[in-house]
């Protein structure tokens, strides 16, 4: 009896012990961006709320990105509710992340070493941590309702890279196939974290530098995983309609220097997730370290796939940029994600020279510190976040407010509204943490969201009009107020001429 206890104990000690690094990461990822569970809205969630999920679909359709396009048909079919499908969309993404990064975290120890020890395991789970849940993926939790579409992306696209990792060991079809399949869905989350597969590839891929003709046959076949799904989701794109694609206008030169004036400006911002150059000069003071250790051990062909890594990385952040109508290239963090793994993918490298905290004191203490700061300021743009939204209700509330009087006053409907900007618009409200882009914008200095924000925090129906010279001229030029008051509202006929501060 003693015996079938013993053995029983011993059963559940090993079940426990095989999910610990999933339960550990889904800790660490609940701890930063569990927060995001509380409602919240950007531009787009506004959207999505006022004009409802058909709506909504038929937006993702026309941008290639077919998974929200796909949940939103299904809320519709299933009556889902806006705020159902809020909390859904966060659930699925922690879990998809979690996920993504037990996956990583399985293939860096396989190819790291099979047997490490629980001080390297622990090493091993917190690099695969910061790889997928890495510094820029705090702006795919600010939109709340696409956040595990996203997410699901990725971790489609890190199922793909297995397969394809499969593919390249066992020279299986099958696996190739399926590392295609996977990557298909996982572009269909979002355009910008696609890159992540290639990234997982050749950080994974244990015999590419064997030689040139390992070389080149595995940058084929990473290579076309790569291509194939991009090639399917331009072709949805076209299906759809989108005008972002390049397609005739492609000018490659415009685009390469205005995606590079971006990069150099998120790499020195952060997109204001961390002090401005602070994530620049972690990168700088690891990558130093990186090359520190390489000379030391003597380690040429680390310096070699280094030198790789890089090369691949960078194709994988330009690529997608370059393919976008020089118009609308937007460099942000949810476009570029890989470039917010940077230390992880450092990491990755000192782990393949053995350098781990038992080797280098320093090492966690500098990883402690840049958790610390990326930690910092999740919780900076969170809370602003929702003090952002605040600031909207009541604004969306005042302007309904201010026409419904009028209404009754003067027994007119009004139906429309006409934007303007006094001289110093302010696209964030002052004392709160601006994001990047869209991140903690008020909502009543963007012109095109204006309306749906009406609707969907007031219940007020009305729709954008052109704007008049003649108004801007006689009610709103040289002005510069610095909050709400009903100076910024002319009334003509059926439309409201509003002009933000």
């Amino acid at each position: 009896m003693k015996t079938i206890e013993k053995h029983g104990k011993r059963n559940i000690y090993i079940q426990l012990k095989a999910f610990a690094p999933f339960f550990i990461l889904l800790f660490l990822n609940l701890l930063f961006y569990g927060n995001f569970l509380l409602k919240h809205y950007a531009a787009d969630t506004y959207f999505s709320k006022a004009a409802g999920w058909k709506a909504t679909a038929e937006n993702y359709f026309s941008g290639g990105r077919w998974l929200m396009y796909s949940f939103c048909h299904l809320c519709d079919i299933l009556h889902i509710s806006f705020q159902m499908e809020l909390f859904l969309s966060w659930l699925i993404a922690i879990i998809s992340v979690s996920l993504s990064s037990l996956l990583i975290y399985h293939l860096l120890k396989d190819r790291i070493e099979k047997d490490t020890n629980i001080v390297k395991n622990g090493w091993v789970l917190l690099v695969s941590f910061m790889l997928i849940s890495n510094v820029f993926l705090l702006e795919y939790f600010i939109f709340a309702e696409y956040s595990g579409m996203m997410c699901l992306g990725i971790l489609f696209d890190v199922l793909g890279a297995s397969f394809i990792l499969k593919c390249l060991e066992q020279k299986k079809l099958s696996c190739y196939i399926l590392g295609i399949l996977f990557a298909i869905l996982g572009i269909n989350g979002h355009q910008g974290n696609f890159a992540i597969l290639v990234l997982i590839c050749v950080l994974c891929a244990a015999d590419t530098f064997h030689s040139v003709k390992t070389f080149i046959r595995n940058n084929l076949i990473i290579g076309s995983a790569y291509l194939i799904p991009a090639f399917v989701n331009m072709l949805e794109v076209h299906i759809g309609g989108n005008a972002r694609t390049a397609g005739k206008n492609l000018n490659l030169a415009a685009s390469f220097w205005k995606a590079t004036e971006g990069l150099i400006n998120l790499l020195k911002t952060t997109a204001n997730f961390m002090p401005h150059k602070a994530y620049a000069i972690c990168v700088g003071i690891l990558g130093a370290f990186f090359l520190y250790q390489i000379f030391r051990k003597k380690a040429w062909n680390m310096l070699l796939q280094g030198v790789y890594w890089l090369a691949i990385a960078v194709l994988g952040i330009y690529a997608p940029l370059l393919a976008t109508d020089v118009n609308y290239i937007d460099v942000v963090p949810r476009t570029v994600y890989i470039m917010g793994g940077a230390v992880a993918v450092l990491l990755v490298g000192l782990l393949y020279m053995d350098v781990t905290p038992r080797t280098n004191i320093l090492l966690p203490l500098f990883v402690l510190a840049f958790l610390l700061i990326q930690y910092r300021g999740v919780l900076k743009i969170s809370t602003s976040t929702y003090y952002a939204n605040a600031i909207d209700r009541y604004e969306a509330q005042y302007i309904g407010t201010y026409l419904r009087e009028y209404e009754e006053t003067h027994n007119v409907r009004v139906t429309k509204i006409a934007f303007y900007a006094d001289e110093q618009l302010s696209g964030f409200a002052a004392g709160l943490q601006a994001g990047y882009g869209p991140v903690n914008e008020r909502i009543m200095s963007n012109y095109w969201a204006v309306s749906v924000a009406l609707k969907a925090l007031d219940g007020y129906e009305t729709q954008m009009v052109e704007s008049s010279e003649e108004i801007y001229t006689q009610y709103f030029k040289g002005k510069n107020w610095s909050q709400m008051n009903d100076e910024e509202f002319v009334v003509v006929g059926d439309t409201l001429h509003f002009c933000a501060y």
